[in-house]
C-alpha cells in the first residue's frame, strides 16, 4: 500500500531548497508564496532539480469505475471527489448541466435536502457538487471514523436524486440572478465574449445560460441530462487520507456497484480550432467606467503538443507573476495598474494564451502599447539566461509545491487521466521545462504572440478610449447581450 508521507518526504528536500532560491531571487510569484525558508542556504544546484512524482494505488469497481487512492494517515481525516463527463459541453439546453448538478443535494428517494444537510452536518462533513465546462464533480469530506456513513450519503445524492419542483425552484431563481448580473461584471462579459471569438461555432464556446434558457428548464430535462451523463463510464474518483486501499474497494463496491454502466464513453465532441489571422479590437461599452479592463489572447495548442512546455516558459517570463516582464513594466515603471499578467491553461482542446490587466481609463492607449511592446520584445530579443533559468526554477519549484498536499498529487494524477497526457508526464516534467532553450521561447513567442494574431478585448468607456483603441486597429463595439455568434463571423 501506498503511503503518501513516504511520497512526500522524497520530495520535500527540493522543495524547501527552491522555496529558498524563490525568495531570494523573487522567481515565485505571489500566487505561489513558498514555504519555510532555511537561512544561509544556497541556491538550489542543476542535480536538485528533479521531482520525484508519487503514483496512487488504483484499481476498478465491477461498473467501471476507476477509483484512485492516496493513503495518508497523518491526519483523521477523508476526502473523495467523482469527476464525470457531465458538462455543459454536453447540453441539449443550456443551463442544465448546472442545475443538475446543484440538484444532487436537494433530495432523494429516502431524504429530504433538509435530512441531507443534517445528516452532512451531524458527521461533520462536507458535500456538493458543482458543473464546468467539460464534467460535473461530486465533493465530499469528512473525519475518516466516518467514512462509512460518508460514502453512504454520496452514494445517496448521486444515486437516488429525486430533483423535487420546490427546490428547482429555488435553484433557478438563484440562476437567474446570476444571469441577471453577467452583463454588468466586466469579467464575465470579457470571458463570454473571449471564448465565442475562439470557440464561436463549436460545442466549446462558454455560453451562460440566459433568464428564458432558465425558464424553460424542467425536473424531466434534468432527470433525462442525469440519466444520460451521470454513469459510470469515463468516470473518476479520487480518494485521499486515513483509508485502507483493500478496505475502500470492499466499501465503494458495496456503495457503487449498482451503478448502471452505459456501455458507452461520453467523448468530447470533435471540433475544428483554427486560429486568427487577422486580429480585431473588440470593445464594450460601459459609460462612467474608472478603469479600461484589457484581455489579449491568441488560440493556442493542447497540452499534448510539442510546442506546450517552452509556451509555458515563455509565458512565465512575459507574466506569470510579479516578477514577469508585464508586471515589472506596467506597473512598477509605468504604474498603469496594479497589476500585468499572462496566463495559460492546461487542456485537452486547444487553450487561449492571454494576457490581462485593468488600467485607469486615461492611460488606456499607452498600456496597450507597452503590452504589444513586450510581446514584441520577446520574439526579437533571446532572453537571458538568468531570466530564464529563474523562470524555469520558478516553474519547476512551484510545481514541487503542488506535491506537497495528497490532493495535489492525485490533482496531477486525474489531470494526466482526463488529458490523455502520458504516463510519465509528471515524472518528466521537471526536465522537459529545464530542457527549454533562449531559441525555444523565441520561437513559441513569434508563433503564437506576433500582433497579427493577438485579438484584444477591452470593456471602458468608449467616448473616452475609442480613439486611442483606432491607432491598434479597427474597433468593433460589442453589445454584451449580443456576444452569441460573433466567433463565427470572424
Amino acid at each position: 500500500m501506498f503511503k503518501t508521507k513516504f511520497g512526500l518526504a522524497a520530495i520535500l528536500t527540493f522543495v524547501v531548497c527552491t522555496t529558498v532560491f524563490a525568495q531570494e531571487t523573487g522567481g515565485v510569484s505571489s500566487s505561489e508564496s513558498a514555504g519555510t525558508v532555511i537561512k544561509g542556504k544556497a541556491p538550489v544546484a542543476k542535480e536538485l532539480l528533479k521531482v520525484r512524482f508519487p503514483k496512487p494505488a488504483t484499481f476498478k469497481l465491477s461498473n467501471g469505475l476507476a477509483v484512485y487512492v492516496l493513503e495518508d494517515h497523518r491526519a483523521p481525516v477523508v476526502r473523495f471527489r467523482l469527476e464525470m463527463r457531465a458538462g455543459s459541453i454536453f447540453e441539449t439546453k443550456p443551463g442544465i448541466a448546472s442545475l443538475t448538478a446543484a440538484m444532487l443535494t436537494e433530495g432523494t428517494t429516502t431524504r429530504t435536502d433538509t435530512q441531507i444537510a443534517e445528516d452532512t452536518e451531524s458527521i461533520g462533513a462536507n458535500l456538493g457538487a458543482s458543473a464546468s465546462l467539460e464534467g460535473a464533480t461530486l465533493s465530499a469530506a469528512g473525519l475518516s471514523e466516518s467514512t462509512d456513513q460518508l460514502i453512504a450519503l454520496t452514494a445517496d445524492v448521486l444515486l437516488h436524486p429525486t430533483f423535487p419542483t420546490a427546490r428547482l425552484d429555488r435553484a433557478k431563481f438563484s440562476q437567474r440572478s446570476s444571469s441577471s448580473q453577467r452583463t454588468t461584471n466586466p469579467t464575465a462579459v470579457i470571458g463570454e465574449l473571449t471564448s465565442e471569438v475562439f470557440y464561436g461555432g463549436t460545442k466549446y464556446a462558454r455560453h451562460p445560460a440566459s433568464r428564458q434558457d432558465i425558464d424553460a428548464i424542467t425536473a424531466d430535462d434534468l432527470k433525462s441530462f442525469y440519466t444520460t451523463h451521470y454513469v459510470p463510464d469515463g468516470a473518476l474518483l479520487g480518494v485521499t487520507g486515513d483509508v485502507n486501499v483493500n478496505a475502500l474497494h470492499a466499501k465503494l463496491e458495496k456503495a457503487l456497484g449498482d451503478w448502471k454502466s452505459s456501455g458507452s464513453v461520453a467523448n468530447l465532441p470533435s471540433a475544428d480550432f483554427q486560429p486568427k489571422v487577422d486580429a480585431h479590437i473588440f470593445l464594450v461599452d460601459r459609460p462612467g467606467s474608472a478603469q479600461s479592463v484589457l484581455q489579449f489572447g491568441t488560440l493556442a495548442v493542447k497540452q499534448t503538443d510539442p510546442d506546450f512546455i517552452a509556451l509555458v516558459v515563455a509565458n512565465r517570463i512575459l507574466g506569470g507573476g510579479s516578477s514577469g516582464r508585464l508586471f515589472q513594466n506596467i506597473r512598477e515603471r509605468k504604474g498603469y495598474t496594479y497589476g500585468a499578467y499572462s496566463t495559460f491553461a492546461a487542456q485537452k482542446y486547444p487553450a487561449v494564451w492571454g494576457a490581462n490587466a485593468s488600467v485607469r481609463t486615461e492611460v488606456t492607449e499607452p498600456a496597450i502599447g507597452e503590452f504589444f511592446k513586450e510581446f514584441a520584445r520577446l520574439q526579437s530579443e533571446p532572453v537571458p539566461a538568468t531570466e530564464l533559468s529563474d523562470a524555469k526554477r520558478s516553474i519547476i519549484g512551484g510545481f514541487a509545491l503542488t506535491l506537497q498536499t495528497p490532493e495535489g498529487i492525485l490533482g496531477r494524477s486525474l489531470e494526466q487521466v482526463q488529458n490523455d497526457l502520458p504516463a510519465n508526464y509528471w515524472d518528466t516534467y521537471a526536465q522537459r521545462i529545464n530542457a527549454v532553450t533562449a531559441d525555444d521561447v523565441q520561437r513559441v513567442a513569434k508563433k503564437f504572440m506576433a500582433g497579427k494574431q493577438v485579438e484584444l478585448f477591452v470593456v471602458g468607456e468608449r467616448k473616452k478610449i475609442e480613439g486611442g483603441l483606432s491607432k491598434y486597429g479597427s474597433v468593433e463595439v460589442v453589445d454584451p447581450q449580443k456576444i452569441s455568434g460573433i466567433g463565427t463571423k470572424k
